[in-house]
């Protein structure tokens, strides 16, 4: 149970990241922005995880896995995003960006060796199902980038395999300490590629981007990215990555909250049909 509730947590977390990243889209530079945020969840849990350093391996292969979990998922998979989120707007971004989560069920069962349940294998697929109608229409009537949907899809494969690779890196290391130890690597990489590349933002871009960094960062990074690692832990890839499907559709809310959209009726079904898709993944028949 603690497991599900971890990641529903997550999800709510997660769900502000599209809605933030898309008011301040014209302030944020992706490559920093990734750097940013975190730093701001190191802040939150770098105090917390002093004194309790978990590393059961250290091997040169464990390490490389904790490091590429993190330089393929938060710090590639989440600066490919927040572009995609800057071209094409949070509603389209997200549910594109959220096709992870068939490209990790599928690594997990090759890889990990995880049981493709009929209730996981029924679930995602009612659960994406009411991510499509949530966000579906209001994505038709907008035009569509093609180097958007490129990047929204670059992050879900990234996110898919860096999924994945947290699976591993837990035989190696707790749950706290991989958490941070991700972070690090990112912010340690992360900020001088994205100063090299980026440049250092104008004055005028400051302070917003530092707002958006402090808010994407505690709370999707500092809480949600340690319950997302949590669940995996707990439950298993395919299940957690399943749940995450009602972030897009919360995702909706908060928009409406953060930039003043309307929700519309389709919101509302998806939703619905979200949560019974990921009550259906409980359901323990192996296909």
């Amino acid at each position: 149970m603690i497991g599900y509730i971890a990641i529903a947590v997550a999800s709510v977390m997660w769900s502000l990241n599209p809605a933030v990243i898309s008011r301040f889209r014209e302030h944020i530079k992706p490559v920093t922005f990734t750097a940013l945020r975190a730093l701001a969840a190191l802040a939150l849990l770098y105090p917390l995880a002093a004194g309790r350093f978990e590393l059961r391996d250290s091997s040169s292969y464990a390490l490389a896995i904790i490091v590429l979990s993190a330089v393929v998922g938060p710090g590639i998979g989440d600066a490919l995003y927040t572009k995609s989120v800057q071209i094409l707007g949070g509603s389209l971004a997200v549910v594109l960006g959220y096709t992870y989560i068939f490209v990790a069920q599928i690594l997990a069962v090759l890889l990990l060796g995880e049981e493709l349940t009929l209730g996981v294998a029924v679930g995602t697929v009612l659960a994406f199902s009411g991510v499509v109608l949530a966000v579906g229409p209001k994505a038709s009537r907008s035009g569509v980038s093609v180097a958007g949907v490129a990047y929204a899809f670059g992050a879900a494969i990234s996110w898919g395999v860096a999924t994945v690779m947290i699976g591993l890196a837990l035989q190696f290391a707790g749950t706290l300490t991989l958490t941070v130890v991700r972070l690090a690597t990112v912010l340690a990489l992360f900020l001088p590629l994205g100063l090299l590349t980026e440049g250092l933002p104008p004055r005028e871009s400051l302070k917003p981007l530092l707002v958006a960094s402090a808010v994407t960062g505690l709370l999707g990074w500092g809480i949600g990215m340690y319950l997302f690692v949590l669940s995996i832990g707990l439950i298993g890839v395919a299940v957690t990555s399943t749940a995450t499907a009602l972030t897009p559709v919360l995702s909706q809310l908060t928009t409406k909250l953060v930039a003043g959209e309307r929700v519309r009726a389709n919101t509302v079904l998806g939703a619905v049909l979200t949560s019974i898709g990921i009550v259906v993944t409980t359901e323990s028949p192996v296909l």
